[in-house]
């Protein structure tokens, strides 16, 4: 891969991360670890330790050898970049196990330096977008977001992670803030570099300042990570993520907080098969709001209602249609106590029905599914997120009606809405699949190219 395909990458990356940078080019190339290593002659376990930093890399040949292997410019590495006409580098030849000196002097000013270092990790962060963007010369839509978003999440939850400084509760609660609007926005890119970043930092402040609300900081954090990962294939991260939120909550003395993360943990379950320990747990969680007295705390009632939503889904996946109906039902009956409160109520009915929507899907009733999606208007959902994820629902119902051409015109549309859910969630991933091999494909003009935009194939 000629390295003139980089010029838009513009200035080389820190080198004190030289593993993000080796972990960003070979996700662009969609390579295993262990494909990279069968190419540079090396085990996956010792990519692995070069990624994470646990051995460093400051051999020149070797860090040649890399770039080459990747494509990438030698200076992304801190490398000279000048070659004589033959095409051999034009700074002298180093013996193996020669040190380079620019990149130990970076990384020791780095680490000397807390607040330069973390701002060379989000500028790292970013160069690594840039270089999973331009890794193959494709446009952006050749990067897997999936991928990028299991990566950076992987690396925070399975670490080890790089020292940041601790930051203030207002600073991380601005953060916080920003990624749910990245979420809601389905901008998941941006977000795994955002959340990434301020999961690394909170728990750097915790652990000088565990506050409660600090812990609160962190538990949120690890929730939004949770609804992140549930959307990708399971891969065991996800409970690691939903355990980590469920722990930090119990020390935040805010009981929404607790009963969100207690959700988050049964969805989990529920994904992995436990219907019935996912409903006990959503349904317990309930149970510790203050949702009983003559004037409830309207937030305990809206999440109240969100637990019995998801309590309902949770029987719908164990087959149980009668409970999931009364379960719905109440969550029904929750809103209604919530009619004159517009922010809450309207949100909550809007979840109801894309929940309806779901359930008669599991429970094998396409009609009454795409019935339920038909009467709410999209503009009645409040964030693009839920109206993407209510349009992915209504696709798969209709493929499961035996009517793959409105399931693919229903997913261009989300498309159109989120290009960012489509092109993410495993659930499309699989629809397309079985839209690719269903026998009417041929009439489905442009679905090879859509499965080639969400990396289905």
């Amino acid at each position: 891969m000629p390295h003139t395909q980089y010029r838009e990458v513009g200035a080389p990356l820190p080198v004190s991360d030289l593993g993000g940078v080796i972990r960003s080019a070979r996700t662009g190339l969609r390579w295993t670890q262990a494909e990279l290593g069968r190419r540079c002659g090396y085990s996956a376990s010792q990519i692995s330790r070069w990624e994470t930093g646990a051995v460093p890399l400051r051999d020149v040949k070797l860090l040649r050898t890399l770039a080459d292997v990747l494509g990438v410019p030698p200076a992304v590495f801190g490398l000279a970049t000048g070659r004589d006409t033959a095409g051999r580098s034009s700074s002298p030849p180093a013996a193996a196990g020669h040190k380079v000196c620019r990149v130990t002097n970076s990384l020791r000013a780095e680490e000397d330096d807390p607040v330069r270092r973390r701002k060379f990790l989000h500028l790292t962060a970013a160069g690594g977008g840039a270089l999973l963007v331009s890794a193959s010369n494709r446009a952006p839509t050749a990067v897997d977001p999936a991928s990028v978003l299991a990566t950076r999440l992987g690396d925070v939850l399975l670490g080890p992670t790089a020292a940041v400084a601790p930051a203030s509760v207002e600073t991380l609660e601005h953060a916080l803030a920003v990624a749910r609007r990245e979420f809601t926005g389905c901008r998941y890119l941006p977000l795994s570099e955002r959340l990434a970043a301020l999961i690394t930092t909170a728990e750097s402040t915790v652990a000088e300042h565990p506050s409660p609300q600090v812990r609160r900081v962190v538990a949120e954090s690890y929730n939004l990570a949770t609804r992140v990962l549930i959307k990708l294939e399971a891969s065991g991260l996800e409970w690691l993520s939903a355990d980590r939120a469920l722990l930090a909550a119990r020390h935040t003395e805010h009981p929404l907080t607790l009963a969100e993360s207690q959700r988050l943990v049964a969805s989990v379950a529920r994904r992995a098969g436990h219907h019935e320990r996912a409903l006990v747990l959503t349904l317990a969680a309930a149970d510790q709001l203050d949702v009983r007295s003559p004037r409830p705390d309207p937030e305990h009632l809206a999440m109240c209602g969100m637990l019995h939503l998801s309590a309902g889904y949770a029987a719908a996946r164990a087959g149980d249609r009668d409970r999931a109906g009364d379960l719905l039902a109440e969550a029904e009956t929750i809103a209604g106590r919530l009619a004159d409160d517009a922010d809450r109520h309207r949100p909550l009915m809007a979840n109801l029905a894309s929940h309806r929507v779901s359930a008669a899907h599991v429970l094998g009733d396409a009609g009454a599914a795409l019935a339920h999606a038909h009467a709410l208007p999209l503009a009645a959902i409040p964030t693009t997120e839920r109206r993407a994820r209510l349009l992915v629902d209504t696709a798969q119902a209709w493929a499961q009606w035996d009517k793959p051409d409105q399931a693919y015109r229903t997913l261009l549309a989300a498309e159109r809405m989120a290009p960012g859910e489509v092109r993410t969630r495993n659930a499309v991933r699989r629809l397309v699949g079985d839209l690719l091999a269903n026998p009417k494909q041929a009439a489905m003009r442009g679905l090879p190219s859509l499965a080639a935009r969400i990396h289905a194939i």
